[in-house]
């Protein structure tokens, strides 16, 4: 366990800043891009645009400063992590010759994107869940929530981002309505590391680290190669079966159906 623990401590050290916080921009602007209508919307409204990919890149350090009481603002003042996103977000949107638009739908480039923006969501998970564990006063569940939302609040803002892309109100897109694998995935590594600071999984929390970016990095990979489903799926789905079961009550006594010919005797 020696080797995994060094792994996991490796993974741990390594700075948001320049590599992976880069590279998770210039991926919220490449998704955020390909989305329908995206380009005219930023020809035509860029500060708008703009503003959504800096409030999407950003979400995790927004929505857990609402769950925290910290300054809303505070994930926007490094100045150089902000003008990384807008760096990003005009080289994708306006860039000569669409190149790092086109440089990102390159499937290889993809997969090795996809891995080192997992691994980032652990990290900020983890670091999420650490910065609860000082204020919830041992309470995992709050540690489950509040990390979560260090790992998929990008999913609940794009919907406000979507809806003023669209001048629609529509919610039916919402993460609340879909829940998507993303939101799934971060509850379950933050309950790996609630349960680990909590002594319930004997782990370190470096192995936990490690072990939730080989997971969810794997699980990603199987369903962009193989086109593997959504694994959460037969989980919700039994869960939704015991809970509906359960809550149904006693079957009300059926009257029989009267046959025309009953009916035409009386």
């Amino acid at each position: 366990m020696d080797v995994i623990d060094n792994l996991g401590e490796y993974i741990a050290q390594i700075p948001y800043f320049p590599v992976l916080h880069s590279i998770h921009c210039y991926a919220v602007s490449a998704s955020l891009r390909s989305q329908p209508g995206a380009v005219e919307f930023a020809h035509s409204h860029p500060l708008a645009s703009l503003a959504g990919n800096l409030l999407i890149a950003n979400a995790g350090g927004v929505l857990t400063a609402v769950a925290l009481g910290t300054p809303l603002i505070a994930p926007f003042g490094n100045a150089i992590n902000t003008l990384t996103a807008v760096f990003f977000w005009w080289v994708v949107y306006f860039g000569p010759g669409d190149l790092f638009f086109n440089l990102y739908k390159v499937k290889p480039l993809q997969i090795a994107l996809m891995g080192v923006r997992e691994m980032r969501r652990c990290k900020k998970i983890l670091d999420t869940v650490t910065a609860a564990a000082a204020v919830a006063n041992g309470s995992w569940i709050v540690l489950v929530l509040v990390g979560a939302l260090g790992g998929c609040s990008g999913k609940f803002i794009q919907a406000t981002e979507e809806s003023m892309r669209k001048h629609s109100a529509d919610v039916s897109r919402s993460e609340f309505l879909q829940i998507s694998f993303v939101t799934k995935a971060s509850l379950m590594i933050a309950t790996v590391f609630a349960l680990v600071k909590s002594d319930v999984i004997p782990l370190s929390v470096p192995q936990a680290l490690f072990f939730c970016c080989v997971v969810l990095i794997a699980i990603n990979l199987g369903m962009i190669l193989a086109g593997l489903p959504d694994p959460f799926h037969p989980i919700a789905n039994a869960t939704w079966r015991v809970v509906s079961i359960a809550s149904k009550g006693p079957a009300a006594a059926k009257e029989p159906v009267k046959k025309p010919e009953d009916k035409k005797k009386e």
